[in-house]
């Protein structure tokens, strides 16, 4: 799945940086207002010299069709583009497309490659996609260790479903000594974010923790919750 608030969001956050650009910001506020005719009419120009910001641009209108007929092909082309000069949200996006094959003959090692690279620059769907990735062998050699590393960073930047799989991980002991606290931690994380599953994972986990395991859960909770 595309992330397309996220770009949205870094979008707004290059026309504030861009501010001696007009041309980026017209096509900006073009953008916010649905006219999107005159925002590929602006950024097309500036991605074709290079503008990282307009590059993605492109890539979520051809993405989603916004403006243009929707072409996977072109928006990897677009997100190509400015993964290469290293943002974040492009290379996410492309390890989207590729583990996917949309517009692209699939190629899982492609897509790992583009997700590993999103995740080390902490984007937290690529941490968790490339910790699927892991845990299922899938263009990447299988490895739980890794698997959970991945889910740990994405659930530490409150992804919601990472913290789920990791209440589930520890409390069924998969690739690591089952811990009824921990699952109790990551479960309650997700279960504050409003995840049902997560919810009820816990009323059962809290009928098998002992008063001491309860207690011990509930103190790693409130000092998560102290971190800024």
């Amino acid at each position: 799945m595309y992330n397309v608030f996220a770009l949205f969001l870094m979008l707004i956050c290059y026309s504030a940086m861009s501010s001696a650009s007009a041309d980026f910001d017209g096509g900006m506020a073009a953008f916010q207002q649905g006219s999107y005719d005159a925002a590929l009419k602006e950024w097309r120009l500036l991605a074709e010299a290079g503008h990282v910001g307009a590059q993605v641009g492109l890539g979520l209108m051809y993405a989603t069709g916004k403006g243009v007929l929707a072409d996977d092909t072109e928006a990897e082309k677009w997100y190509r583009m400015a993964a290469e000069q290293g943002n974040a949200l492009a290379q996410y996006n492309l390890g989207v497309i590729y583990r996917n094959g949309r517009g692209v003959v699939r190629d899982p090692v492609e897509g790992a490659k583009w997700y590993k690279m999103a995740a080390a620059q902490g984007v937290p769907e690529a941490q968790f996609n490339l910790g699927t990735m892991y845990e299922n062998g899938e263009g990447v050699a299988e490895s739980h260790v890794e698997a959970l590393r991945w889910y740990e960073q994405a659930g530490a930047r409150g992804l919601v479903v990472a913290q789920a799989a990791l209440g589930s991980i520890y409390s069924g002991g998969v690739g690591v000594p089952k811990n009824y606290v921990t699952a109790y931690l990551w479960w309650s994380l997700a279960e504050s974010q409003g995840h049902k599953i997560a919810e009820k994972n816990l009323e059962i986990l809290i009928s098998q923790m002992t008063a001491a395991e309860k207690e011990e859960g509930d103190a790693l909770v409130k000092n998560w919750r102290r971190k800024p």
